[in-house]
């Protein structure tokens, strides 16, 4: 599936290095307002301008899927509805050291970065980062456009609402 990567900053990167390496998946471009003014690239793959060049990479590359690579859940979230009713189905980049048990219902457009495990019974909402080494215990229910930062550990049955930002090694 054609993919484009929404965002070119730090999570873009990572995002990146969950996807490449996904054989369904062939990422066409990132896509970044800040870098409208000049063309560059990530990994030989262009960076675009805004949301507004997105329909032009639709159409020329056969676009069907994206993910939004931004940590500030806010922009997240904004872009996530946007693209949405662009038609394009929001993939997950789930890095394959990580690991998600049986039963565990994960939302789309997520981001489960290198070596984040999701206990039975969790339950992750959409557009939500789960970043490098996260642990989410048992029954968790983890809202959508979330951030849980690197290093975190959530303890069975810890509810987070839709929106919220866990720092850094944050224990709950």
């Amino acid at each position: 599936m054609n993919v484009v990567i929404i965002g070119a900053g730090g999570q873009a990167r990572v995002v990146y290095e969950l996807l490449h390496h996904d054989q369904q998946v062939n990422i066409v471009a990132f896509v970044d307002k800040e870098l409208h003014e000049k063309e560059e690239n990530i990994n030989g793959i262009p960076v675009r301008g805004g949301l507004s060049v997105l329909p032009n990479i639709i159409e020329k590359n056969r676009v069907k899927g994206a993910i939004i690579a931004i940590g500030d859940n806010q922009v997240r979230e904004n872009y996530y509805e946007m693209i949405r009713k662009m038609g394009l189905e929001m993939v997950n980049a789930i890095h394959q050291t990580s690991y998600c048990a049986s039963g565990v219902k994960l939302g789309s457009g997520l981001t489960i970065a290198m070596g984040a495990l999701v206990s039975t019974g969790a339950k992750i909402g959409n557009n939500t980062i789960i970043n490098t080494g996260t642990i989410i215990e048992h029954d968790n229910d983890i809202g959508d456009h979330v951030h849980i930062a690197p290093g975190c550990s959530l303890a069975g049955k810890v509810t987070v609402k839709q929106g919220t930002f866990i720092g850094i090694g944050t224990v709950v």
